[in-house]
């Protein structure tokens, strides 16, 4: 069976200061690296969604880097679709959100001012919640009621995720969904972490329904958790 090799958290600099990648340069280097497809998690908090006028222009900055990157996609054949890091008020921790699309955030406004109870008990029956990097030295200790997995392997060289925590976590919660992500921010961040999934996926929802029915493994370079999906 053919594996579709994916990264699901990836950033571009159109709408993540924290991004050196420009969208077209991001999905160019995946497709270099022989990737089917990408999902582009640029953040969503208030540091990020503050000083507009309304919350639809809010939105409309924070889609710039995934829609220069699912036009650049297009024209590649590399499959772009839509997540997002969400941030709460109340902490640094990070949770990436698959199932969702325009839509869905312009009919839901300021969600980083809910906590991650509220959001779960909202949203949780239709979105996927995967806690990222969830012992990264900034964070708190996962809310682990409000959350559907955890982003296992992160790739971002340039933190501390403190690995052997969130493999205890893995051991403890076994029937949390568990990912792989490159955390791509800087051209060397490209193709560290990803998930081979057994179908091809086009957008936010599929790649939701993928992971939820375990149509997966995990890779990166250094073979480490696969046998965890």
């Amino acid at each position: 069976m053919r594996k579709y090799k994916f990264d699901p958290h990836t950033h571009t600099s159109e709408s993540s200061h924290c991004g050196l990648l420009t969208a077209a340069e991001l999905v160019e280097a995946y497709h270099a690296h022989g990737y089917a497809g990408i999902a582009i998690t640029d953040h969503v908090c208030e540091y990020y969604c503050s000083g507009f006028d309304n919350w639809a222009d809010a939105v409309h900055n924070r889609l710039i880097g995934y829609k220069a990157a699912k036009k650049r996609g297009d024209e590649l054949g590399l499959d772009v679709i839509l997540g997002i890091e969400l941030r709460f008020n109340i902490n640094w921790s990070d949770y990436l959100i698959y199932g969702i699309d325009e839509n869905f955030l312009l009919a839901n406004p300021h969600p980083y001012k809910l906590t991650p109870k509220d959001f779960y008990k909202r949203h949780g029956s239709d979105v996927l919640i995967i806690q990222a990097h969830p012992y990264r030295d900034i964070t708190q200790p996962p809310f682990t009621e409000s959350i559907h997995g955890i982003e296992v392997y992160n790739g971002n060289p340039r933190h501390n995720n403190n690995d052997k925590k969130v493999h205890a976590l893995c051991k403890k919660f076994p029937s949390y969904y568990l990912i792989n992500g490159s955390d791509a921010h800087e051209p060397q961040d490209v193709g560290g972490e990803w998930i081979n999934i057994n179908r091809r996926v086009t957008d936010s929802f599929q790649l939701r329904d993928a992971i939820i029915k375990r149509q997966y493994t995990l890779g990166r370079k250094p073979k480490g958790l696969e046998a965890l999906v």
